[in-house]
């Protein structure tokens, strides 16, 4: 089965993830979502003594095992061999001519280019998640955490003699490993994590773009990752209850920016613009929830972006 350049990386993701678009879906399986059961029966595989699976069989604990993120590491490294097989990207394929991006920096309460980052404590309404206790509000409060919102400040040139549309991607990695040894660009170019990605017009000239944090095309709202599950509409399995929770979908906000330590942690924020014309997909967005588009995609719709997943870092 080829897997280009352009297409292969969705192809791999098919069968990694199977569903009814995957190729030939019962020889290749389900290799993520089995990897997930096989070890959630690991201490009880043949189901001799019937016990329960553990944690890794349930979406909402899974990350709670530490076997979570060695499980995802190789999945993430079956993507990366492939990856590795392709071509390198040309400068025909990161440049954008005419347009340069001359700076960026993070304007923040802590302090210019410096983020913020503590525990925060919140209250969750917890009740529709029990089916033993009487009718009330439960509540719970957990620590969670949080970072002092910022402005991205970035100046990019036009030296095109009209306007232009770019698609502005802003990106963070560390600059040290856990010893404190600088990475090298192979090892950093896998840690780099999407901050956001937004389509920006571009007068001719210089032009100082402003983005608020909140603003990410990443993430929701706190609101938004813990809703009340009472105002679900329609009954379960409706298309009123699949587009409510679909726009419950997006890496919490709060989470935006990993822990730091009290030392300060030194990590590198990385910004580009590739040309709007060859990342837009065609296609009608109205009536759906696409404010955390980069995370999530549009239901039902298209990936709103041409390039291939994982690009520039790729």
């Amino acid at each position: 089965m080829p897997l280009d350049e352009e297409t292969g990386i969705d192809v791999l993701g098919n069968l990694m993830e199977s569903s009814i678009i995957s190729r030939n879906r019962v020889y290749y399986g389900d290799l993520h979502n089995m990897g997930h059961v096989f070890i959630s029966y690991c201490h009880d595989p043949d189901h001799r003594n019937l016990e329960q699976f553990g944690v890794m069989g349930d979406s909402a604990t899974a990350m709670r095992d530490p076997v979570f993120y060695r499980w995802h590491a190789y999945v993430d490294d079956l993507f990366t061999m492939y990856k590795s097989k392709l071509p390198p990207y040309g400068d025909d394929r990161l440049d954008f001519p005419g347009i340069r991006v001359s700076s960026i920096n993070i304007e923040s309460p802590a302090g210019a280019n410096t983020f913020a980052t503590q525990w925060e404590q919140s209250t969750v309404e917890l009740s529709r998640g029990m089916d033993f206790t009487p009718r009330g509000s439960v509540l719970a409060r957990f620590t969670h955490l949080q970072h002092d919102e910022f402005v991205y400040v970035i100046e990019v040139n036009n030296t095109l003699a009209q306007a232009a549309t770019g698609t502005v991607r802003i990106f963070m990695a560390p600059t040290v490993d856990e010893n404190g040894a600088p990475l090298s660009f192979e090892d950093q170019r896998r840690l780099m994590i999407e901050l956001d990605k937004f389509t920006q017009p571009l007068n001719a000239g210089t032009n100082t773009i402003r983005r608020r944090s909140i603003e990410s095309s990443v993430t929701i709202p706190y609101e938004r990752t813990f809703r009340n599950q009472s105002n679900r509409p329609g009954t379960a399995g409706s298309a009123q209850a699949a587009q409510f929770d679909f726009c419950g979908c997006g890496w919490p906000h709060h989470m935006l920016i990993p822990k730091g330590t009290p030392e300060g942690y030194p990590v590198v924020v990385f910004a580009m613009v590739t040309n709007w014309d060859e990342d837009k997909i065609e296609q009608d967005l109205v009536g759906t929830c696409n404010d955390a588009a980069a995370y999530c995609g549009i239901r039902d719709r298209r990936y709103p972006d041409k390039r291939p997943m994982g690009f520039p870092f790729d």
